[in-house]
């Protein structure tokens, strides 16, 4: 009977192997598994340096995860080590492991050390080397396996499993440079139309174990004249920080710029990695209407040789012909597809036609990322029954095949579910829904498989001045219900449509929420016409903060940096792509950063903070007055509402929440003289 059972899980566990990375930069993710180490799938062993963790069995904390950071060996940068794993003597399972050298609170393919496949009771070795790159430190190393033996590796460190075990260890890399940084991104400008004078802004790194400070970050644009300044502040070991050249740079003539970007400091440990180089593009805006359906001339027939496609397409765009038209992979060059004329492609890759999509992405990858840069619509679909799945580039998206969902659910109140061809709806079955999967950075989930929700079939991505999306389903005629699957994909290619424009009106409803002593969420409404924005916030004495444009359809940005107690304000400006314009400032914003807690001159105290729910609030020269006390959870919640009359002074408001979840709270205190914003956290 196991063995029967063992034989089943095949399929089930290769739908769970290849599931998405969950990674976050604040912290390391945890690993999921559904079944875990309950029927004996485990690792029964790692060593490595000083670290002997062998029979240790199933997992120690939770499904599937160990915590075994409190062993711990060093490891020189530069040399050469051996790992050896000790299988469970159950079953087969496949082994990666990685070190975190970079100490980004993520494993990437860049740090795996090794790859087994062991079958029961096996021992396995392989060696790596700790690179000179690395940072020193105390960072994490990571020990996975997943049954069975035999999956393709690395595997993910992060993506939901059904059978295995995850176990994490502490690492201290030793040497390394104390004094070493480097510029490891420019963040503006950025590739797409409309560019201007514009702020040249670098990412710099501290690789060193010491804090750094009092050096000069220089930039050229075209190998042309150098503009430098000095890093105002000081950036922590191993931590990053963001720098704006003293004088921006003239980009309005179309075309693209090198632009490199290097740090000097004295001492510096490691010249190699101090300079940074990005290609920007000034691109020619989309300015068209024009829908191109893509696909393969090789089958004979459109996917599954249905027509199901080019219904939607004509439900959306009218006649092919007129409304839209059909291209192929081999007939039709890119500079003739990616144009200002045409708004909107849909490339499908499904059924026989996943190859001719990879071969063409890859011989065009840069021509179609400028285009959606420009302000093009893009819907990227293969549900292949050929290939092995290939890039879809946009910053490391990948389609992952085979993958089949059965069951698709919506994420959010995303626009397809709902119109503008009804009924649509949020859930779809199908055999299958989806052949593949999507994996990437920077992904807006819009459809997960019910069954495992961290596998994503449908995907959104701002890129410049443009959206793409990116699937893995099938045609709507394996779809149900009817006729709610022809509607959603109608409704997808309606959402990726274009209208002409003629109006480019400022932004409207600007707001700040979030608001501690050193950030703030600032947000506005979505404005006609707009591909992105401008941003801007001051302190009201009109001194610069930030300037920052904002592609896509981004209506927020939080603002960090900010100064306990200071009066800030923030307008913002839409970039409307298609009109080759930027619409009128907007109206100005206030509002007003706390000062730290327990600062006697702002007049009002909380303490005890943190607290478990009960704590006291102290207001101080507001006698004679009624004071609104708001204080709302970080989810946006009201928990209370009270308005007390100050009666003496000293007047003390004591607060209970003793029914509230842990976590963070905001303090909104309204008086006369204004509103002011504290935070208090409550703890378990």
């Amino acid at each position: 009977m196991k063995n029967m059972l063992k034989h089943l899980r095949t399929g089930l566990v290769l739908a769970a192997v290849i599931g998405s990375s969950i990674a976050a930069k604040a912290q390391y993710c945890t690993p999921t598994y559904t079944t875990g180490t309950a029927e004996g799938d485990y690792i029964n062993g790692v060593t490595v340096g000083t670290i002997a963790n062998t029979f240790s069995g199933a997992a120690i904390t939770g499904v599937g995860y160990s915590d075994y950071t409190f062993l711990s060996t060093d490891l020189n940068i530069g040399d050469a080590y051996t790992m050896t794993c000790n299988n469970n003597p159950s079953w087969s399972q496949t082994y990666t492991a990685w070190i975190d050298y970079d100490h980004d609170n993520t494993f990437e393919t860049s740090e795996v050390l090794g790859n087994l496949s062991l079958s029961a009771s096996a021992t396995g070795s392989f060696s790596f080397t700790v690179p000179v790159t690395a940072m020193s430190g105390t960072t994490r190393m990571r020990v996975r396996c997943i049954y069975p033996s035999g999956l393709v590796t690395p595997l993910d460190p992060c993506a939901l499993a059904t059978y295995g075990e995850t176990e994490d260890y502490t690492v201290n890399l030793l040497g390394g440079a104390m004094n070493d940084v480097g510029v490891i991104d420019i963040t503006n400008p950025t590739t797409g139309p409309g560019l201007g004078m514009e702020d040249v802004i670098v990412t710099v790194r501290n690789y060193g174990s010491e804090p750094a400070s009092g050096f000069t970050v220089s930039y050229q644009v075209d190998g042309g004249l150098v503009t430098a300044g000095f890093y105002g502040g000081t950036i922590a070991p191993f931590s990053t920080g963001s720098w704006t050249a003293p004088e921006g740079w003239d980009f309005s003539a179309e075309g693209c710029y090198n632009i490199t970007a290097w740090t000097t400091l004295a001492g510096d440990e490691d010249p190699g990695n101090d300079s940074y180089t990005e290609e920007v593009c000034h691109t020619g805006a989309v300015t068209g209407t024009g829908a191109i359906y893509m696909l393969s001339n090789t089958t004979g027939g459109e996917p599954w040789f249905t027509t199901n496609n080019s219904t939607a397409m004509t439900t959306v765009f009218g006649a092919e012909g007129t409304g839209w038209n059909k291209n192929y992979y081999e007939t039709a060059p890119a500079a003739t597809v990616f144009t200002p004329d045409n708004c909107f492609v849909f490339m499908e890759g499904s059924d026989g036609h996943a190859n001719e999509l990879e071969t063409y992405l890859t011989a065009n990858m840069a021509v179609i990322e400028s285009w959606v840069s420009s302000g093009g619509k893009l819907l990227l679909n293969a549900a292949p029954n050929e290939g092995d799945g290939m890039s879809f580039g946009f910053g490391g998206t990948s389609l992952v095949y085979s993958y089949f969902t059965s069951t698709a659910n919506g994420v959010g109140g995303h626009p397809i579910f709902s119109g503008p061809y009804t009924p649509a709806g949020t859930t779809y079955t199908g055999t299958s829904f989806g052949h593949a999967r999507i994996t990437g950075t920077g992904l807006t989930n819009v459809m997960v498989d019910a069954a495992a929700p961290s596998n994503v079939v449908l995907a959104e991505k701002t890129w410049g001045g443009g959206i793409v999306m990116f699937g893995g389903m099938t045609t709507d005629n394996w779809h149900d219900p009817d006729p709610n699957a022809a509607n959603l994909r109608a409704n997808i290619f309606s959402y990726l449509s274009c209208e002409v424009v003629t109006d480019c009106p400022a932004p409207v409803g600007l707001g700040a929420d979030a608001i501690t002593g050193t950030s703030a969420h600032l947000f506005w409404d979505p404005s006609l016409n707009s591909g992105g924005y401008h941003l801007s916030v001051y302190k009201t004495d009109e001194t610069l903060v930030l300037k920052k444009k904002v592609l896509g359809g981004a209506t927020d940005w939080t603002v960090t940096g900010l100064t306990p107690g200071t009066d800030y304000a923030f307008h913002v400006r839409s970039i409307c792509t298609g009109l080759g314009m930027a619409s009128d400032i907007s109206y100005h914003y206030y509002f007003t950063t706390p000062a730290r807690l327990g600062d006697e001159n702002t007049n009002v105290v909380l303490f005890p903070n943190p607290n478990t729910g009960t704590f006291d609030i102290a207001l101080n020269g507001y006698e004679g007055q009624q004071v609104n006390i708001q204080i709302v959870s970080a989810l946006g919640q009201t928990v209370y509402n009270n308005t007390v009359n100050v009666n003496a002074t000293g007047f003390t408001q004591n607060v209970n929440l003793n029914n509230a979840a842990a976590g963070m709270y905001y303090v909104n205190i309204l008086t006369d003289k204004g509103v002011m914003n504290y935070q208090v956290v409550i703890t378990d």
